[in-house]
């Protein structure tokens, strides 16, 4: 990149591109960058004259359309494999094992037992990323040699996607995908329009509306724009990854030397990967090819995430490294003494005194106990979760037929994260509620007005009274709701039925309104809007269009309307609107729009300004100047809109139902239960947040709510505090909901956030309302970091809930009707809240207790495997001499043990699914990672120890201690037959073992356990009734000893009973907590009884109030409270039945 400095000798690092449409037979091959030295005074390069000759800083070569989402080739593949794989500390760390195994004069055990794991796995590793990889290089074969059309040499012809190249004019048919990102020159509708669904982008289904420029809309053919004396190039921003900006502007040269400029914006932008719809064909010129393009550009992995299960498997690591390094000195400075004290002088010069040999010992040991740390760990944990996640996509109790989606798992690496969830951040609309508008009523210069039976009447009093004909007031209002909108008409061919396509569902839903009161958008064509207005068509011109964005909260047009005058309408929040009215009723309609935000409605304020032929000069300039610049052109725009969007007369305002979604208020009473705290973050007006957050149940019965709206941060700080102190001063059993704006949050982020935090600590939940999406992003960090570090978890449905999704330890999105960048961003996916009940006290509860068992299982085993090597140093002089056969130390972790933990990890359920839904509150006892706290891992490793005391001593004493013979030949019990012996034993109790940790019990968990013990028996039985010279050395150390094992009686009956002395502890762990679950049991049992009783008595006292009123006022003198009716106290009910 080339920088110019300004004469303040500041770097301007903006850069532009320039993109040229050629004639018959030439083609862009290389084309320049440019620098924007834009004047303040001008909207182009800054020259006297508007236009400045460009600087041509370099020559640029456009990359080509190739697009390559492979990561290796066949030449790159087996380096850049292994050194990604062993780039994991856990490869490495056994690399680095087999290297010392190899390079040891006499190495315990063969180096063979590290060398053939670590092969195996990574070599599994590398035919699966190689087989992903292979599908990758075959997608990006077919799009980048599929057939496209475009102009060169003066004819039509087909290229391959991948030799497109800029400034290509490029012909695309109607569902054909669009294979670069192509400005907009003509389409085959007449005013340069077209549609197209940009589902692969951001997962948004509506269709969207694109249009040319005038100036090139009427080239329909080849032949139109080759004979064209026009001849234009484009400057344009240099790529960039944001899929909904775009500036530039098209200069068009004809037999003047002054070119016409023409802006361009996204409207005019058709982007890679959408899919043209609804038109014929279209041209386009190609500005951003291959890796250019904006869907390349986001094709970047997202930020990964950490479990808490994955940080405590850090710490057992790493208490594992330090017990592996302390057995290491420990026995190789035992071992030191001991040659030098024990050894005869016969036997010469002791080796331990040599600098070699005192490595090498060290050494040995180091590669004789390494194994207690297993490399099938890390492979059955992927394993593991790997189907974890496909079982979430399987959960038919997740899917909805409704909208035909299943639950989905983008990443498998959080599981168990969903069992640990205490905070829950989760956005309003779309989420909590359908995103499904419906327009209710409306306030008309400050007559309230509702429908019914698609009539618009007056509402006086809580009666209707019915108009009559449509008042001049009325009609201006649904003229306004008609003409101000960006919606585009799609016919549908088979009925010729006109259907309405809009970017906002409010937009939709106040035009659709607007037709059914008699108001109809026909159409618009050549800008102009054509309006039927009670049966008689009317024709707007429309002269500019003020987008909606963020910032302003509104958005504009400019019309000329048949009579020949200029207006301006405007809609937008009542924040941004009100406050820039000069007429109009401006506080009856606010006092309106308070009274629908209290009923939970969605309101947007209507207002309008009529411009004189002098305004609309100097607004048109002020427009065009900031639509045609390139440099700081959203700031420009912003300047100019804010120029226009003033003086107002408010009309009225409108006022949209959005209903909740089904089981919400469930849900939400469930997770309070689960003692996960819920905050609600939305962008909606406080009023009609508090009501939808009191109509869902986010804020409960019996919660005092206090609300914080502050005007600066001296303001916010002080309300804080006070709400801080009559918190902190109110009786105990006192519950809270805090109530916060967006500008009082950012002025508490900013000066008070510890203050801010301690507050939210006290409250069971919190409302943030008028909310932007980096402070909702803000919100999620500010808890997550604070001092106890909690779990969080957030849930939503449209673009601008990905930041917080993206914050959040899981995020998970919605599939709603703004889009899918929420699911596309998230790392789980589900088609509706309710179901996030289950993902969580189900799944996440399944999880969670699945993958810390295995984990904890495995330190264990391994623990109780390789500590009697370590006894048996004491015994063989320190001499790194092994009691394991090579094999068996091979095929410990990755055949015998190995496959029943894998089935543990998957199947598992330690409570049924209908207990865990019942019984919200048993989700509790996961949080703060209990499972796998130290004083746990503590306990499965004394078990390890304990099993090892049992497993060594008990075959010393009872065998090898008496001396006695196994066989009537005299052969007595030997080194291997030791070893192999507690070798045998620590295979079975190790899995009968985890079939006393097991309570959900399947064939496959039975098939598991026995054939593991079942094929040690047969494999080791064949292994050692052979004689390996090959594979051995010529070594026969365990040729028949197995065979005269299992044919001895008193192994068969000895091993029983070590087993039986080992897995004692375990029994008693066992039936004390077979007890504690009962008893637990017994609480929750009870607990949800008094709760259902509560319900019941607080439901039949709403009843009783109502009843009595309905008897009172029609005169009935029964008793409502002794109604059999009311059905009081029946608990009987099947539905509320408890484990």
């Amino acid at each position: 990149n080339l920088l110019r400095k300004k004469k303040d000798g500041k770097k301007n690092a903006k850069q532009w591109r320039t993109v040229h449409l050629f004639g018959k037979s030439r083609r862009p091959k290389e084309s320049a960058v440019i620098v924007d030295e834009t004047d303040s005074r001008s909207g182009y390069f800054g020259s006297a004259g508007g236009v400045s000759t460009k600087t041509i800083l370099t020559e640029e070569k456009f990359p080509d359309n190739t697009i390559v989402t492979s990561k290796y080739t066949i030449w790159n593949f087996i380096p850049k494999n292994l050194f990604e794989q062993f780039g994991r500390i856990a490869n490495f760390y056994f690399l680095c094992i087999a290297v010392v195994q190899l390079s040891l004069r006499n190495s315990p055990v063969s180096p063979v037992t590290s060398v053939a794991p670590l092969l195996f796995v990574v070599t599994i590793t590398a035919i699966k990323q190689a087989y992903e990889d292979w599908l990758r290089h075959k997608s990006d074969n077919k799009v980048n040699n599929r057939s496209i059309e475009v102009i060169r040499d003066g004819g039509m012809k087909g290229v391959p996607s991948r030799n497109v190249a800029v400034g290509d004019v490029v012909r695309v048919s109607n569902e054909q995908e669009l294979p670069c990102d192509l400005v907009l020159l003509s389409s085959s509708e007449v005013d340069g329009s077209c549609y197209i669904m940009t589902m692969n982008l951001d997962g948004e289904t509506n269709l969207k509306p694109r249009v040319a420029l005038s100036d090139t809309s009427s080239w329909h053919s080849c032949e139109d724009i080759c004979s064209s004396s026009l001849d234009i190039n484009i400057d344009c921003q240099l790529p960039t990854a944001d899929l909904y900006k775009f500036d530039g502007r098209m200069n068009i040269y004809s037999d003047s030397a002054t070119p016409l400029c023409r802006s361009l914006c996204s409207d005019n932008l058709l982007l890679r990967g959408s899919r043209l719809r609804n038109t014929d064909f279209v041209f386009g010129i190609a500005v951003y090819t291959g890796i250019d393009t904006k869907v390349a550009l986001n094709q970047q992995q997202k930020k990964h995430k950490f479990s808490s299960v994955e940080k405590a498997l850090n710490k057992f690591l790493a208490v594992f490294m330090v017990l592996l390094v302390a057995q290491v000195v420990f026995c190789g400075v035992a071992s030191i003494i001991w040659q030098n004290l024990e050894l005869p002088s016969y036997m010469g010069f002791s080796r331990a005194t040599e600098a070699s040999g005192i490595i090498n010992i060290f050494l040995s040991f180091l590669v004789l106990f390494n194994y207690i740390i297993p490399i099938s760990l890390y492979v059955t944990i992927e394993l593991q979760k790997f189907f974890g996640a496909m079982f979430i996509g399987w959960d038919v109790k997740m899917y909805d037929p409704n909208t035909d989606e299943i639950a989905k798992a983008n990443t498998s690496d959080l599981n168990e994260e969903l069992g640990q969830v205490e905070y829950l951040f989760s956005d309003k609309t779309g989420t909590l509620t359908q995103n499904d508008m419906q327009f209710r009523q409306c306030s008309i210069y400050g007559k309230r007005y509702k429908e019914i039976d698609g009539k618009l009447q007056l509402l006086l009093d809580q009666n209707f009274e019915s108009s009559e004909s449509p008042t001049e007031q009325m009609q201006q209002f649904l003229i306004a709701l008609a003409v101000c909108h960006t919606v585009k008409i799609e016919t549908i061919a088979s009925t010729g039925k006109i259907t309405y396509q809009a970017s906002s569902p409010d937009e939709k839903a106040l035009v659709e309104a607007a037709s059914r009161f008699g108001v109809c958008f026909r159409d618009c064509v050549d800008n102009t809007l054509k309006v039927s207005v009670h049966n008689k068509l009317q024709r707007f011109k429309l002269l500019h269009v003020l987008d909606f964005d963020s910032d302003r909260k509104r958005m504009s047009v400019i019309v000329k309307n048949p009579s020949g005058s200029i207006v301006m309408i405007c809609k937008g929040a009542e924040s941004s609107v009100l406050n820039r009215a000069a007429d109009g009723a401006v506080s009856l309609t606010n006092n309106d729009v308070n009274y629908y935000a209290r009923h939970g409605l969605r309101t947007l304020v209507i207002a309008f300004r009529r411009l004189s032929a002098a305004d609309y000069e100097v607004i048109d300039n002020k427009l065009q100047e900031a639509k045609t610049a390139i440099g700081d052109r959203d700031t420009k725009l912003a300047s100019a809109y804010d120029f226009v969007e003033r003086n107002l007369t408010i009309i009225g305002a409108t006022a949209v139902e959005d209903k909740l979604q089904e089981c919400v208020a469930e849900t939400l009473e469930a997770l309070r239960e689960a003692g996960i705290k819920v905050w609600v973050l939305t962008g909606d007006k406080q009023e009609t947040a508090i009501n939808i957050s009191n109509s869902c149940g986010h804020f409960g019965n019996g919660m005092e709510i206090v609300t914080v709206n502050a005007n600066n941060n001296v303001e916010c700080s002080s309300l804080l505090q006070d709400v801080k102190v009559r918190m902190n001063e109110s009786p105990g059993g006192s519950r809270f909901a805090l109530v916060i704006d967006g500008m009082s949050l950012s002025f508490a982020l900013s000066s008070c956030k510890d203050l801010l935090l301690s507050v939210t600590k006290l409250c069971e939940a919190v409302l943030c309302c008028r909310m932007s999406p980096l402070q909702k992003a803000k919100i999620v960090r500010m808890v997550k970091e604070n001092g106890h570090n909690p779990t969080t978890l957030a849930i939503g449905d449209g673009a601008n809930d990905c930041s917080m999704i993206q914050e959040a330890h899981v995020g998970v999105g919605i599939m709603g009707k703004e889009g899918r960048q929420a699911t596309q961003c998230s790392d789980y996916a589900i088609a509706k809240f309710k179901f996030l009940k289950r993902l969580l006290l189900v799944h996440g509860h399944w999880y969670y207790i699945r993958i810390a068992t295995l984990v904890q299982y495995f330190f264990y085993k391994n623990a109780a495997f390789i500590t009697p090597e370590f006894y048996f140093a004491f015994f063989s002089g320190f001499s790194a001499q092994s009691m394991y056969d090579s094999i068996f130390l091979m095929f410990f972790n990755l055949a015998f043990t190995s496959l029943p933990i894998l089935i543990y990890g998957i199947f598992e359920q330690d409570f049924n699914e209908r207990h865990l839904l019942h019984n919200p509150s048993l989700y509790k006892i996961l949080t703060k990672n209990k499972y796998m706290t130290m004083k746990e891992f503590a306990c499965w490793v004394l078990l390890g120890y304990w099993h090892s005391l049992v497993f060594f001593f008990g075959v010393y004493f009872l065998f090898a201690g008496q001396e006695g013979v196994l066989l009537a030949d005299g052969k007595t019990f030997d080194l291997w037959c030791f070893g192999t012996m507690i070798y045998t034993m620590t295979v079975i109790v190790t899995n009968l073992k985890l079939a006393l940790q097991t309570e959900y019990w399947t064939w496959v968990n039975h098939f598991a356990i026995w054939i593991s013990i079942i094929g040690y028996y047969l494999f080791t039985l064949f292994y050692c009734g052979i004689y390996w010279p090959s594979f051995r050395n010529g070594s026969s150390d365990l040729y028949w000893i197995f065979l005269k094992l299992v044919a001895t009686p008193a192994v068969w009956f000895k091993t029983t009973l070590l087993i039986v002395v080992s897995l004692l502890p375990d029994f008693i762990l066992r039936i004390y907590s077979t007890e504690k679950v009962k008893v637990m049991n017994l609480t929750l049992e009870k607990a949800a009884r008094n709760r259902l009783l509560g319900d019941r008595l607080s439901e039949n006292s709403s009843l009783n109030r109502n009843a009595r009123k309905r008897n009172y006022a029609s005169s009935d003198q029964r008793n409502p409270l002794i109604s059999t009716e009311n059905g009081i106290l029946d608990l009987n009910d099947s539905q509320h039945s408890y484990v």
